[in-house]
């Protein structure tokens, strides 16, 4: 039934049409009747009448896939008062749309809670519901979910506004952009932690930061205190809060980063020098590419002779090279990479002599 269904629809059958062709070939989707709620008109409380009756194709999560029968009425009194449909098919799907409100929930959730890719997403859905998406229809309802997060959050922000009254909030403001690729502009609340706002920006400059603080006093109120990083279209985007008496600071993260600039670049600079001059790097590697030679059974002519090396030399040496991909944290946020690497030299040497 489900694949003969994905082939009409692609191409182009209407749902009656489908409902049509699967009864004739002996398959049956599950008919389900909404009738409007309403008896009386709401202009004129006239009775109302059937006036048309809609077929469709309803998928959703808690149902699976269905034929929606929705019998709409209008005003016998006056036929150009409004046609009256059903609330509780309202409530599942939208008008003229296909994918229920609790399927888009689930395709969000799945995909940016779990971090689900497209392809896990449809064989999920297909092996708990018994309907298989299409890749595009996957994006194209994770799309939708974020709209209708971003729709709900400002529905709800004067009740988000109720609960950080009580301490007010510090309002935290950072951008990420790529030279010439634009990039994201938040604002937080310190306290508790929440996005209250964000964006794309084409760049990170004053005119594009500044439409964002002012969204976010028009929905929360003004903050109890501004913290920012030392850059200068930060500065400006909330320069006119300061002159409301809001007080203004910069994030110590980035402070001390600048202060360690001052104080480390000549003793770093000394550390690089000595890890160049000593070759660890370069004899690291090298050591890799031996070491591979002796992965899986015992080998002969190798390096160190025949036999086998210890299991978890190989990811010891990787590690040494590479680390583990994050960032340190230290008096210097961004701490050279040469520190990092003596650092786990020097953790590698204890491990071997244990």
């Amino acid at each position: 039934m489900n694949l003969f269904w994905l082939i009409a629809k692609q191409a182009g059958w209407s749902s009656t049409e489908i409902t049509r062709a699967t009864v004739s070939k002996g398959h049956y989707l599950p008919r389900i009747d909404f009738i409007a709620e309403a008896d009386n008109c709401d202009v004129c409380q006239a009775p109302l009448e059937v006036v048309r009756t809609k077929n469709r194709i309803v998928a959703t999560y808690a149902e699976g896939l269905f034929e929606a029968v929705e019998v709409q009425k209008r005003c016998s009194a006056d036929s150009l008062h409004p046609v009256i449909k059903s609330e509780a098919l309202a409530r599942i799907v939208r008008p003229r749309k296909r994918f229920g409100y609790d399927l888009i929930v689930y395709v969000g959730l799945a995909r940016y809670l779990r971090r689900k890719q497209r392809e896990e997403i449809r064989d999920e859905i297909f092996r708990k519901r018994g309907f298989k998406l299409s890749a595009g229809s996957v994006s194209n309802l994770c799309d939708r979910f974020l709209l209708y997060l971003e729709v709900l959050h400002l529905v709800r922000s004067p009740d988000l506004k109720a609960v950080m009254q009580e301490y007010g909030y510090p309002l935290h403001i950072d951008a990420t952009s790529e030279y010439g690729k634009g990039g994201l502009f938040v604002c937080m609340d310190g306290f508790k932690k929440w996005v209250l706002c964000a964006g794309k920006i084409e760049s990170e400059s004053e005119e594009h930061l500044k439409p964002f603080v002012e969204r976010t006093i028009e929905l929360f109120g003004n903050p109890i205190a501004t913290v920012r990083d030392l850059g200068r279209p930060g500065k400006n985007a909330v320069a006119h809060l300061g002159q409301r008496g809001i007080p203004d600071f910069v994030c110590h993260y980035h402070f001390l980063g600048v202060v360690g600039e001052k104080l480390f670049d000549k003793p770093y600079a000394l550390l690089r020098n000595v890890l160049k001059l000593s070759h660890v790097r370069s004899d690291l590697r090298q050591l890799l590419k031996d070491l591979k030679f002796y992965r899986g059974k015992d080998q002969k002519g190798g390096r160190f002779g025949s036999g086998r090396v210890r299991e978890d030399l190989l990811a010891l040496v990787y590690w040494i090279i590479q680390g583990e991909g994050k960032k340190d944290v230290s008096i210097r946020p961004a701490t050279p990479r040469v520190l990092s690497a003596m650092s786990r030299c020097h953790a590698a040497r204890r491990y071997l002599g244990s």
